[in-house]
């Protein structure tokens, strides 16, 4: 499936475009968002022309899944607690975290046994920007504010 904003070519299966984000099959009206939280997936109500900052999943068979930041921090990892759980041996159980701050997110390492890398760059800690590629273990995300 071809996005109908920048072309990529995503997954057969995905939501949201693995490179820009932009929700596929554009005629879809929906006033909610999907996030993964700590057990089910739960709809956060979002008011027209608002969008939560989100990660988007770019690699693997998760590619194109769009996850909503809800929370003042959100975990990454391997573990069952983490609120953004990917699941795979590359990924430490307690990887990494997003927190909210008054002047942005940041992404911060929490010693993660590979590292944890945003826009090819090792980091402990950083400020995200909208488009920042993130690679934990072998998946890529997008963060989009």
């Amino acid at each position: 499936m071809f996005c109908q904003e920048c072309g990529y070519r995503n997954a057969a299966t995905a939501h949201y475009c693995a490179k820009c984000g932009t929700l596929l099959g554009a005629d879809v009206a929906d006033d909610t968002a999907t996030y993964q939280g700590d057990s089910d997936t739960q709809e956060v109500p979002v008011t027209p022309g608002h969008q939560l900052p989100a990660v988007v999943i770019r690699t693997g068979g998760r590619a194109g899944e769009h996850i909503a930041l809800t929370q003042p921090r959100e975990t990454i990892g391997r573990a069952g607690e983490a609120s953004i759980l990917l699941d795979d041996v590359t990924v430490s159980r307690r990887h990494a975290a997003i927190e909210d701050e008054a002047d942005g997110r940041y992404l911060v390492d929490l010693a993660s046994l590979n590292g944890t890398y945003v826009n090819h760059r090792r980091i402990e800690r950083v400020r995200l920007r909208d488009g920042d590629e993130v690679q934990i273990g072998k998946f890529k995300l997008t963060y989009l504010e």
